[in-house]
């Protein structure tokens, strides 16, 4: 009925704003704290360089710095945190096209129903991949000095969304009444 269809549809702009928030999020990070970061110290080392081996230091330095920081390394870990954010991506991707299919107005009941239980599952897979990217990326912190994983964090935890000042993570946020 009525009320159902009302449910769908807040249900649908919630786990957009939740997708949208981590895809801005991350593009952020991405863009402000590492290209923007690497590149002033590329370009300050480059500066400062004096002989051809010292470009290529600086340069090397620089590729290295930008694939630590978006999590492509060799390291176990990294892997781990780099395959939760292309899996939370691709959940974007998907919400895409149900809401492209859905969006095509003459849409069968059963397809309907299918991309319901679609949004379901991206729902319930993204905050279980959110929780655990940030326990992960938490515990990283904990260990070593990372501070562009702890911008990463407060972007995604904005407000503490996901996670309370004490490190407490919050029910799943998708769990919360509606």
């Amino acid at each position: 009925g009525g009320g159902s269809t009302m449910h769908n549809f807040k249900q649908h702009l919630i786990v957009e704003q939740k997708l949208l928030h981590f895809v801005d999020a991350f593009h952020q990070y991405v863009m402000d704290r590492v290209y923007h970061s690497a590149w002033t110290e590329l370009c300050d080392g480059m500066a400062s360089a004096t002989t051809l081996d010292e470009v290529m230091e600086v340069h090397e330095a620089y590729l290295s710095s930008i694939q630590r920081q978006c999590f492509v390394a060799s390291d176990k870990l990294w892997a781990l945190i780099a395959s939760r954010v292309k899996t939370i991506l691709g959940l974007a991707l998907d919400f895409h096209n149900i809401e492209q299919t859905l969006g095509t107005g003459g849409t069968a009941p059963a397809v309907k129903a299918r991309c319901e239980m679609e949004v379901d599952r991206i729902e319930k897979q993204f905050d279980e991949c959110v929780v655990f990217l940030l326990r992960i990326l938490s515990f990283k912190l904990n260990v070593g000095h990372f501070p562009h994983l702890a911008d990463l964090v407060t972007r995604i935890n904005y407000n503490h969304y996901y996670m309370s000042d004490s490190g407490s993570f919050s029910a799943i946020p998708g769990s919360r009444p509606r």
